[in-house]
Order: structure tokens, then C-alpha cells, then sequence
């Protein structure tokens, strides 16, 4: 039922799963399609097989990647450091890269931080952090700076405001990820953050949420997430912890799909009302069923 979880297909991706698997394993039952929604934690350490395995065995077509600037600036200084000696050697390297070769498939890259987001959170930093924060991003010691937003703003919102201010100030962004599974062609899809958590979780969400399925399995899908970071928690934390957040971060507790779901019906008369809102609307939501529902 979880074995993708619990024994992981892959030598370097991590929190790797089949949506739709998941779902009907555990609803007992044939509700959503299988071997079209995958969700995972970055693919940066991807090996040359995992990366053959996505597109022969799976049959990527898509992969929708929501990480930051600041993300995908700290990935490739990590993974060029740790690659000098492989760099010359090793094919699935680009020349002049730091990162490994993309795959066959089509990624879409969203930066899940939007300009409203990100201006929401310097109003909250005081004076004088603002002025620090500014400095730091002025030269370019971005991970410095971020810890200030984390320490100050981010972390005391916990996980339940977090995924709250993204569903406010990330609407374009939220309904650009949802588009991409309106298009038949876009078909296998993964999606992906750095924990593949958080933001691909508010994805997997409202997606499964217009598929109606139940808020239990919803919940189930999302608490999965736990096992699938327990082998490289440890490193998480240390990464959380450098930009000011703490160990409760690289968690995946029920009560955060609660959240979301009491939010989206307190603020915007339910899912439909708030999908409508950011231009995803009934079109589309009958298209994602259609191309979703077994």
C-alpha cells in the first residue's frame, strides 16, 4: 500500500509516491487515476538511473518544480561543491553545470513565493530587521537574510499559517500549477518543492479536494509524507535550521490538511469559491475530473 514510501523506488529522490495509488489503497477503492500523479521531495540527487527509471518505468512527461531563487541558488552551490571531482567525469552532468541533466520530460519551474508574499512578510519584520534584511540581500548573503524571515515571521506562523498566507498571496501561482493538470499532453506529472511537503502538498490538496475525495484519505496522503522524509530528516533539519525554522518544519501532521480545508470554507465559502477566486474555475475543475476520476 505504501511501499513506494516505506521502500523507495529510487537511490536519490525521497517522499516519492503515486497519488492515485495512495488514494485508492488506502479508500479501498478505484477513485482516482493511477500512474498520472506522482509527488515527491526535490530531484536534484537523482542518479543517472533514477532519472532513466522516471522516464522508461513511469513515463514522465511533466514536472512541475515550485522551489524558490534562493532554493535553486543554494541546491547548486550544495551540489557543485559536493560534484568538483565527478563534474569531468560523469555524464549526467551538463558542462559548465552544477546541476545534473534534465530529464525527456518538460519541466515547469513556479516560484511558489510571490511578490504579495513576499511583501507580507517584510511588513511584519520590524524596523531594524528590515534594514538587516535588506543589507544581507544587497550583498548577496541571501540564506543569512532569509533566516531573519524565518526566525521573525516564518516559523512562529507554524506549518497551518504558512500554508494559509500561501493559499492568500499565491493564487497566480497555485492556479499555474493546477492548469498544468488540465492538459492531457502534460500527462504523467510529478510535482515538486524541496520536502515535496508543503507547497506540492496545497497542490495534491485542492486537486484531490475537486476530485471529492475524502478529507480522511486526503489527510492519510498528506501524513504520508513523514515516512517518506524519515531517511533524510536529519539533513532537513539542519537545512530548516539555517534559514531560521525549526525540526517541526520537515513534519506532515493531519491537522495541517484541517487547516486548509476549514480555511478555504471560513474565507471563501468552500473549494469551489476559492478556485473560482483565482481563475480555476468550474471549466476546469470538470477537466481535471475527467482526466482524474477512474
Amino acid at each position: 500500500m505504501t511501499d513506494t514510501i516505506t521502500h523507495p523506488p529510487f537511490t536519490g529522490i525521497y517522499n516519492f509516491r503515486d497519488v492515485g495509488r495512495v488514494v485508492n489503497s488506502l479508500g479501498g477503492s478505484n477513485l482516482v487515476l493511477e500512474k498520472s500523479i506522482y509527488r515527491s521531495g526535490r530531484l536534484d540527487g537523482a542518479s543517472p538511473s533514477d532519472r532513466k527509471k522516471l522516464a522508461s518505468e513511469y513515463g514522465l512527461e511533466t514536472v512541475i518544480d515550485l522551489r524558490t531563487k534562493s532554493e535553486h541558488i543554494k541546491q547548486a552551490e550544495t551540489y557543485s561543491s559536493n560534484n568538483k571531482n565527478r563534474a569531468a567525469t560523469d555524464v549526467s552532468l551538463r558542462p559548465g553545470s552544477a546541476l545534473p541533466d534534465k530529464g525527456p520530460w518538460d519541466t515547469i519551474y513556479i516560484n511558489f513565493v510571490s511578490k504579495k508574499f513576499e511583501m507580507d512578510m517584510l511588513k511584519q519584520l520590524k524596523w531594524w530587521q528590515l534594514i538587516w534584511f535588506l543589507t544581507l540581500m544587497l550583498f548577496r548573503f541571501r540564506i543569512t537574510a532569509i533566516h531573519i524571515l524565518g526566525r521573525n515571521v516564518l516559523g512562529p506562523k507554524g506549518l497551518p499559517g504558512l500554508c494559509k498566507d500561501t493559499l492568500r498571496f499565491c493564487q497566480a501561482e497555485i492556479r499555474q500549477a493546477l492548469e498544468v493538470f488540465t492538459d492531457l499532453k502534460s500527462y504523467p506529472v510529478l510535482v515538486h518543492c524541496t520536502q515535496g511537503k508543503d507547497r506540492s502538498g496545497i497542490v495534491v490538496m485542492l486537486i484531490l479536494f475537486v476530485l471529492g475525495v475524502p478529507l480522511d484519505l486526503v489527510k492519510a496522503d498528506y501524513a504520508l509524507s513523514n515516512e517518506g522524509l524519515a531517511p533524510v530528516r536529519e539533513a532537513l533539519i539542519k537545512e530548516v535550521e539555517e534559514i531560521g525554522m525549526d525540526a517541526n518544519y520537515t513534519l506532515a501532521p493531519e491537522e495541517v490538511v484541517d487547516a486548509v480545508w476549514n480555511f478555504l470554507h471560513e474565507e471563501y465559502g468552500g473549494v469551489d469559491g476559492y478556485l473560482d477566486l483565482i481563475g480555476f474555475d468550474e471549466q476546469k475543475r470538470w477537466t481535471l475530473r475527467k482526466l482524474l476520476l477512474v
